[in-house]
């Protein structure tokens, strides 16, 4: 189960004896504990849930406490964190635990990694329950977001304007949620949270400063990019959000290009790609500037930014995007 399904049914899912929680995102992991909380001790008894460092953690612990009547509530749940060495070094007797648990203790794994083709995790899968905490599809947050706004603070979110709040932010669920906080604080009495709502609240305008940055970068104008991409910047906006609405816009124009490239007409490739009817000439210039195998390399082009701003390069996120802007303004070779 992924973490945002997770999230949002809980509530109606049984109680197991093991979870796992696996994946990298500090926000899914968090809200996955929280949910996983809830469900063991509804009434809120902090006291019966118990966390240890797995680097640390000795099996005998754990089970002793697993084992351990509670004392204030009806099960006492244990969290073992950054799990991977302890599930490493344990793995057949936690295979036997999975298979016969503590009647009154939950256990919950908490890992980066789970491969599912092991005899612990399909002894998990069976018996319990694994939940997974990596990036979502960006296909999947613009409903998670109207579900969040309206269990959060009873608001609510036009689907449109969930979309929108997700192209100016990018797929990071914290950050998305932050903002969702935000809007709920200024619906008011109102409840209700449109586009026009979102494009005046969530990044001031963020979103048209990226168009023109990308408009410039696509017709050959990177002096006007790049200037463009300093005020941003200066005006205190993170590199790694703007990427991800930058890769958002890209994506869509290499995805109508490879459809265009299948004998689909222009304006076919850009309804399918979910590219606007009055963005059709725009798609049509920057398609004859980077030309086609620029297009189809798009995806590569975002991935090594993406990687680089997130530790994979010693350069400054804002010259990292300056070198992506770089190279989609260059004159076209083939």
């Amino acid at each position: 189960m992924n973490a945002l399904q997770w999230m949002h049914e809980s509530g109606n899912e049984p109680l197991r004896a093991v979870y796992v929680v696996h994946g990298e995102d500090p926000y899914l992991i968090q809200e996955s504990l929280a949910a996983i909380a809830r469900s063991v001790c509804p009434d809120g008894d902090s006291a019966a849930m118990e966390r240890v460092p797995g680097s640390e953690a000795s099996l005998a612990d754990v089970l002793d406490r697993l084992f351990t009547l509670p004392f204030f509530s009806s099960r006492r749940l244990v969290v073992v964190d950054d799990a991977d060495p302890f599930v490493s070094k344990h793995r057949g007797e936690l295979e036997a635990y999975v298979e016969h648990p503590a009647r009154t203790g939950v256990l919950v794994l908490q890992a980066k990694t789970w491969p599912a083709s092991t005899r612990l995790a399909k002894a998990v899968e069976k018996l319990g329950l694994t939940i997974q905490a990596t990036s979502p599809r960006e296909s999947d947050l613009p409903s998670w977001l109207v579900r969040l706004a309206k269990t959060s603070g009873g608001v609510k979110l036009n689907v449109d304007a969930a979309r929108l709040v997700v192209e100016l932010v990018g797929p990071e669920p914290g950050i998305l949620a932050g903002e969702i906080e935000k809007l709920i604080a200024y619906a008011g009495e109102s409840r209700s949270i449109t586009r026009d709502d979102v494009a005046k609240l969530v990044g001031a305008g963020r979103i048209e400063t990226i168009w023109k940055i990308l408009d410039a970068a696509a017709a050959g104008n990177s002096g006007e990019a790049i200037r463009e991409l300093d005020l941003l910047l200066a005006a205190g906006e993170p590199a790694t959000p703007m990427l991800a609405a930058m890769g958002a816009n890209l994506m869509r124009l290499h995805h109508a290009g490879f459809l265009r490239g299948q004998r689909m007409s222009l304006g076919e490739a850009c309804q399918a790609a979910g590219i606007p009817p009055f963005a059709v000439d725009k798609t049509r210039r920057q398609h004859a500037h980077l030309g086609p195998k620029r297009t189809d390399s798009l995806p590569a082009l975002l991935l090594k930014a993406d990687l680089d701003t997130k530790g994979g390069s010693l350069l400054e996120p804002r010259v990292i995007l300056e070198i992506l802007l770089t190279r989609l303004a260059a004159p076209r070779l083939d």
